[in-house]
């Protein structure tokens, strides 16, 4: 199966395992393996594949917030060849891919964190272990240097708040180029609020995730900061 990082980005053949996944990238991206370690039992993980989770379509898939985020790329292959498909055009709709009838997943690119970004991922459900999610999430930040630190660059990614896994662009643009602290976050939560539609089921209302949307932007900023004062 393949697996390896070549001119840093991870490369992930279609038949390779989360499992095996999540052991490679243990020290190269430690906060996806730590997400990988909440996505289901060993035996699950043992067969389950990357292709797999963006070939379901679903838009509460635990891995595509970490896809988004990172600009990951899918390779197909067909009848007349292979082809590059960017992550976010990739999913049209709810369970809808741009995948011909002929075409397969072949390999998944995804470009790997840069020494200087910081990544966060959260899978929200009622179990910790063994359960579906209401809503998942990626945040992937640059911070500047100096006594205030600012936002150099930013890509936040949401699942479970629309038929598709969302890129909250207007709170991109909002929090870039600001100074990171909690009033700024609490204020990008509210704005992803209003760019984000999620619908009720049993897994949580919509009020409910829409609430969460917003914790999940602070939550981040409390991890960030608690993590930027540990000493190098």
């Amino acid at each position: 199966n393949e697996l390896h990082v070549e001119e840093g980005v991870l490369v992930v053949g279609a038949r390779t395992t989360l499992a095996e996944i999540e052991a490679f990238c243990r020290d190269r991206v430690p906060e996806f393996a730590r997400l990988l370690t909440l996505f289901g039992s060993p035996q699950i993980k043992a067969n389950a594949t990357l292709a797999g989770n963006i070939g379901n379509g679903s838009p509460i898939a635990d891995t595509l917030p970490f896809l988004y985020a990172m600009d990951a790329h899918v390779e197909l292959i067909g009848a007349t060849g292979t082809r590059l498909a960017s992550i976010e055009p990739f999913f049209k709709g709810y369970k809808s891919l741009d995948l011909a009838p002929d075409e397969l997943i072949r390999r998944i690119l995804v470009p790997l964190p840069a020494a200087d970004e910081i990544l966060k991922l959260y899978k929200v459900s009622r179990r910790r272990e063994l359960d579906i999610s209401a809503v998942t999430a990626a945040v992937r930040l640059t911070l500047g240097r100096g006594k205030v630190r600012r936002i150099r660059a930013i890509r936040l990614a949401m699942g479970g708040v629309g038929p598709t896994v969302l890129r909250l662009r207007r709170t991109e643009a909002f929090l870039l180029g600001q100074p990171f602290d909690l009033e700024r976050m609490t204020a990008a939560g509210d704005m992803a609020q209003s760019e984000i539609a999620p619908l009720s089921d049993v897994r949580g209302s919509a009020d409910y995730r829409l609430r969460l949307a917003a914790n999940l932007l602070v939550k981040a900023y409390h991890e960030i900061q608690a993590q930027e004062a540990q000493p190098a």
